[in-house]
C-alpha cells in the first residue's frame, strides 16, 4: 500500500511522558494513553493515521479504529498487523448502536470522522448533515453513557463564516460540542481547529503529483487563491498538545501563515510546468480564515495558537 503522507516515527519526538504522564505511587512516571483504551473515529483517514500512529508509541492498552470503510480498515490492518493493541471496528457513525458498542471499557475518544470533500457535501447534504452533526452527536452521547474521560473532535478553518453546507456542517460541530460539555461537564470535550494536512488524501497535492506523473497540465481554480497548510508532524503536535491541556468546549487553532496555490504547485512540479485555470467552484473562497474577531477577542492567546474560549464554560 502506497502511503499519501510521509509520516515519521512519533517515538520520543512529540509530548513524551515526561510531559504529559503523571507519577504512580511507585515514583514511575506513566504517559498520558499508557495502558489506555483509546477509540478514534475515522481512523482510517489522514488524520486518524497520524493519531494512531502516534498512538503506537505510548504503549496502549488498546486502539480502537473505527471507520465506515472496509478497505480502508484492512489496508490498516495490513500495516500495521492483527495483535495487541489494535481493534479494526467497521461501522458507521450515524448508527447510535454500533458506536455506543465501540465505546464501551473506553478512556479517550477522538473524532476524525466527517464528510469532508465539499463537491460531495454540497451533493449530499443530508447525508453530510447526518454524518458531520448527527453522528457527532452520536458519539457525544456513547461518551456521556459511559463517562468517557475526554473527548477530541477534529474541525477545519472552513468552519469559520462558511460558504459551503461542509463549513456550515463542522461550524455547527464545533458549537455542538461547546453545548453538550456545558450540560456535561464531567467529560472533557475539545476542539482542534485545522489547516489543510499538506499531502492528504483528495487535497490539491496528490492532485499535482499525480498530474504531473501523468503528464498532463496542473489544473487550479484561481492562481490567487491562498491556503493554510500544515504539515503531518505539526498536526499531530498539535492534536495531542490540545488534548492534554485542553477541556471545557475550547476550540484550539494553531497560528498558521498563509499558502499561495502557486507557491505549492511550483514546490512540487518547479515553475515552468504548464498550468491550467479551471475556475473557482461554487462557494469556494478566495482565502480562507483562522478566526473571527469576535473569536478573537475572547480568545486566549499564546505564541503558537488561540483557545477560544466556551463562553459558557
Amino acid at each position: 500500500m502506497t502511503k499519501e503522507i510521509p509520516v515519521k516515527s512519533f517515538k520520543g519526538i512529540f509530548y513524551g511522558n515526561e510531559l504529559d504522564g503523571h507519577v504512580m505511587p511507585t515514583g514511575k512516571k506513566m504517559g498520558l494513553f499508557e495502558g489506555k483504551t483509546i477509540c478514534v473515529f475515522g481512523g482510517t483517514g489522514t488524520i486518524g493515521t497520524l493519531i494512531v500512529e502516534y498512538l503506537i508509541t505510548q504503549k496502549p492498552y488498546a486502539i480502537r479504529i473505527f471507520s465506515n470503510d472496509e478497505n480502508s480498515l484492512w489496508e490498516c490492518q495490513q500495516k500495521w498487523g492483527n495483535k495487541n493493541p489494535f481493534r479494526y471496528l467497521l461501522g458507521d457513525v450515524r448508527d447510535f448502536r454500533r458506536v455506543k458498542r465501540a465505546l464501551k471499557d473506553v478512556d479517550y475518544v477522538f473524532n476524525c470522522a466527517a464528510i469532508k470533500h465539499v463537491p460531495f457535501a454540497e451533493y449530499n447534504p443530508i447525508e453530510t448533515i447526518h454524518v458531520n452533526i448527527d453522528g457527532l452527536d452520536n458519539i457525544i452521547d456513547g461518551c456521556v453513557h459511559y463517562n468517557i474521560k475526554k473527548l477530541l473532535h477534529i474541525s477545519t478553518d472552513k468552519a469559520v463564516e462558511p460558504t459551503t453546507l461542509m463549513g456550515m456542517s463542522k461550524g455547527i460541530s464545533e458549537k455542538l460540542v461547546q453545548i453538550r460539555w456545558t450540560q456535561n461537564p464531567k467529560i472533557q470535550m475539545i476542539v482542534v481547529r485545522l489547516g489543510n494536512v499538506y499531502g492528504s488524501r483528495g487535497s490539491i497535492v496528490p492532485i499535482i503529483r499525480k498530474q504531473k506523473a501523468d503528464g498532463q497540465p496542473i489544473t487550479i481554480t484561481n492562481p490567487d487563491m491562498e491556503r493554510f497548510f500544515m504539515m503531518p508532524d505539526e498536526v499531530i503536535k498539535f492534536i495531542i498538545k490540545a488534548f492534554r491541556e485542553g477541556g471545557r468546549g475550547d476550540i484550539w487553532v494553531p497560528k498558521l501563515k498563509e499558502s499561495k496555490l502557486m507557491d505549492v504547485i511550483e514546490k512540487e512540479v518547479g515553475k515552468d510546468y504548464p498550468i491550467t485555470i479551471i475556475g473557482s467552484r461554487k462557494g469556494e473562497k478566495l482565502r480562507e480564515i483562522l478566526l473571527t474577531d469576535y473569536e478573537k477577542s475572547i480568545s486566549r492567546i499564546s505564541k503558537e495558537e488561540w483557545v477560544i474560549r466556551n463562553s459558557e464554560g
